[in-house]
């Protein structure tokens, strides 16, 4: 009797998890134009795994590492998220595990629970995840540690007989992290084996958990941006772009995970650069902050500049697109006239009570997770009472595909008139247009002398 209750409840488990797993994933790919995952190689084969990631965006952060990196991980979470009425039934849901912490006036000897919790999970093979910054913020580059992680793989190691545990950082890159429909980056760390502390741990645990927690820091800033200011990180945003996309036919983005590498480097010099070249640096520092002031107030982008729109391709696009998106109209004004009250109001409410930078997506995602549902409902309900069963059915699954199609539809649609402004203005201004081109050649240049000269000086 009692191997059949532990069978079920094994079964609701896994059943939880899928759940979980799959509304954070379906959340996430709607929110987000692009999820990208790099470095997925990295992972063991199997767990148990501790994830540790950077914290820049509230309850997006957890959203992600749930949604698209593998072991259905157990989240450590301040407990007065379980005050909230709206997070307290996905926190169940997921299995997260309550953190005591002073900053919270709460009495802290009540994360004997957790660290047990945490064990007990890593002990059967499951995965633990967390954020050792502590909390969430709006800063340009990771922030102090706490020791927790530290704490938990090495009790887990020597006190629990955990083998294979391994430490797993992942960086979190968003383009836009408060923007509905931007882009974000899950990059996956080298994994660390806590079992190079365990001797240390057996004599002076107190200086093995400083140690490993350092090491987990160093790790987790190997796959986060890190700069020492937000200007300083839009430099070299820009600067990447503009040294890394080569001249092409036609506009494109560059993927995240491409950029990714070239702005570590950057970041990485910047300072050094700036100490042995600082007027070369303060005079292409300029070149870029005028070149980006100028793509603002045209309204282009770099790869705008950079496209050379030969008139077969530039036909071939229109070509592609009208059909497209004169096929796909009709379905498009049928979600948009299902969806627009439910589309909308998650950005108003996440302007009015989104105050601090890291909050706006996790409110905009967790009123949409509740609205639509609720709008959906009451659409199928009234369709159902005055039209038939049958057309409530229709419109309670039409609902949301339609919806999600729209979405596509109008993103679509918008990129399209940007392509068409951008390429007309381009053509238009063709004085303006070689500026650009001009100035962007420029900073390429300056920066592969500043570069050759900075070999010469550090040689």
């Amino acid at each position: 009797m009692e191997s059949q209750r532990g069978e079920f409840v094994i079964m609701l488990r896994r059943i939880a998890d899928w759940i979980t797993r799959g509304l954070a994933w379906t959340a996430l790919r709607v929110f987000f134009r692009r999820v990208e995952v790099a470095g997925r190689d990295r992972l063991p084969a199997e767990g148990p795994w501790i994830f540790v990631a950077n914290h820049p965006n509230g309850l997006i952060d957890p959203f992600l590492v749930l949604g698209f990196l593998p072991g259905n991980p157990r989240f450590l979470a301040k407990h007065t998220l379980w005050n909230n009425p709206f997070l307290k039934p996905l926190l169940l849901l997921a299995s997260a595990i309550p953190v005591y912490r002073k900053i919270d006036g709460a009495d802290t000897a009540q994360n004997t629970s957790m660290f047990s919790r945490c064990h007990a999970e890593l002990a059967r093979g499951s995965c633990v995840a967390l954020f050792p910054e502590g909390l969430s913020h709006h800063e340009p580059s990771l922030q102090q540690l706490k020791t927790g992680a530290a704490r938990i793989a090495l009790e887990a190691v020597t006190e629990h007989g955990v083998a294979n545990l391994r430490v797993v950082p992942v960086g979190l890159t968003f383009e836009d992290k408060a923007r509905f429909r931007s882009r974000v980056l899950l990059n996956v760390g080298e994994p660390i084996d806590p079992r190079e502390w365990a001797e240390a741990y057996a004599k002076d645990p107190r200086e093995a958990v400083q140690e490993l927690t350092a090491a987990i820091h160093g790790r987790i800033r190997e796959v986060t941006l890190n700069f020492a200011s937000w200007g300083d990180a839009r430099l070299a945003e820009r600067t990447v772009e503009v040294i890394t996309r080569d001249a092409a036919d036609m506009p494109g983005r560059i993927e995240l995970a491409e950029h990714f590498p070239m702005q570590k480097v950057v970041g990485a010099s910047y300072d050094a650069l700036k100490e042995a070249r600082p007027q070369q640096v303060n005079a292409i520092a300029a070149q870029v902050e005028h070149y980006d002031d100028q793509l603002k107030r045209l309204g282009l982008r770099d790869d705008h500049v950079a496209a050379g729109y030969p008139w077969r391709r530039v036909l071939l696009y229109l070509g592609d697109r009208v059909p497209v998106l004169a096929l796909w109209l009709p379905v498009a004004v049928v979600g948009t006239l299902l969806n627009w009250v439910p589309y909308r109001v998650p950005g108003l409410v996440g302007e009015r009570f989104g105050t601090s930078p890291q909050m706006p997506a996790s409110i905009k995602l967790l009123t949409a997770f509740f609205l639509l549902p609720l709008v959906w409902g009451a659409e199928a309900l009234f369709a159902w009472s005055y039209l038939g069963p049958w057309m409530g059915l229709l419109v309670g699954v039409g609902a949301p595909l339609s919806g999600y199609l729209a979405l596509l539809f109008h993103e679509r649609h918008e990129s399209f008139w940007s392509e068409v402004r951008a390429y007309t203005v381009l053509r238009l201004r063709s004085q303006k247009a070689r500026e650009l081109r001009t100035l962007r050649r420029n900073i390429q240049t300056s920066i592969a002398a500043l570069l050759e000269e900075n070999d010469v000086v550090s040689g």
